[in-house]
């Protein structure tokens, strides 16, 4: 189906392109907007005020039995949204545990609380392969979640001039890393330009080694893809 596609790793908006392997982000509830057939689902804690944890679990399982879902996610903690903290971490176990019994990927969203993620998922019975979407942070931060074993996937932050997105990627290993475009407007291929030239290679050689940590990463069933 694909030969070496660029990979959007998490997108709000998918663009449909034929030459793009788009992972879509859904949240609790959530519907497909069928623009691309593959997808995460995932309880964000942006959106936790009277959720049904139970209800959300029972949905979250349908959804994860389904080979198109490559992921669960987004999920994790915010130290800056409304939803109260016993909340998100009782949320945030849940996922890491459909995660790990599944099999399947775990996107993380973690804002101003990489520390704890890390405990609770230091702590689960069986610790699931995840990635830190959306990636900000310095790389002292990015170390830390490298040697715990994560994969961290960069965006927009790569275009800000103040961001440290751009260090961290440009000492990166070259195999724990994905890009992706979130809920911004962007083409994912400008994504991989600004990639290849914090990195100092051609754009191909992003596409090249995307592809292949995505066919390296457990869990999403690439035979399904043709990747």
């Amino acid at each position: 189906m694909f030969n070496d596609p660029y990979i959007n790793f998490h997108t709000h908006h998918p663009s449909g392109s034929p030459d793009v392997l788009e992972i879509e982000n859904l949240n609790f509830g959530q519907q497909s907007g069928g623009k691309t057939p593959f997808y995460s689902a995932g309880l964000h804690p942006w959106f936790l005020a009277g959720i049904d944890l139970p209800e959300a679990e029972s949905w979250l399982r349908r959804h994860l039995a389904s080979s198109h879902c490559l992921a669960l996610g987004e999920a994790g903690l915010d130290k800056l949204t409304t939803a109260p903290q016993a909340l998100q971490s009782a949320a945030f176990q849940r996922c890491i545990r459909l995660a790990a019994e599944t099999g399947k990927p775990l996107v993380i969203h973690c804002v101003r609380a990489f520390n704890e993620v890390l405990q609770l998922l230091e702590k689960a019975p069986a610790k699931p392969v995840s990635i830190f979407h959306g990636f900000d942070k310095h790389p002292q931060t990015a170390a830390m979640l490298l040697d715990a074993g994560c994969f961290l996937s960069f965006g927009a932050a790569l275009f800000r001039a103040n961001s440290p997105a751009a260090d961290t990627l440009r000492q990166m290993p070259a195999d724990r890393f994905f890009l992706e475009t979130d809920d911004k407007d962007l083409n994912i291929s400008t994504v991989y330009e600004r990639a290849a030239e914090i990195r100092g290679v051609d754009t191909e050689n992003i596409r090249r080694q995307v592809a292949q940590n995505f066919r390296n990463l457990p869990g999403v069933g690439v035979s399904l893809l043709g990747l």
